[in-house]
């Protein structure tokens, strides 16, 4: 899975990247939306939301340098059976 993933982001990274016509901001916004609206469809709101509070605390702290922090350990963390489907 680690492997599909790695491969997904780096294709929305390139993706990203090559489009010039919209600010930095616009893109974040843009990917967020995205995120949110496909999270919450499949996992319902409550669920997207905890993950993005999760990634932003396991940013900051990589940010800060705390050992043994990483995305990768948010999934495997989360429960699938804990979602809402919508």
């Amino acid at each position: 899975m680690t492997e599909n993933l790695d491969a997904f982001y780096q294709e929305m990274w390139e993706r990203t990247a090559e489009d010039n016509s919209l600010t930095p901001g616009s893109k974040v916004v843009v990917l967020f939306r995205v995120a949110i609206e496909t999270g919450a469809k499949e996992m319902g709101i409550e669920s997207v939301l905890y993950l993005i509070s999760r990634l932003m605390t396991t940013t900051i702290g990589i940010m800060a340098g705390k050992d043994g922090i990483s995305y990768e350990e948010i999934l495997d963390d989360l429960d699938p059976s804990e979602m809402l489907r919508h």
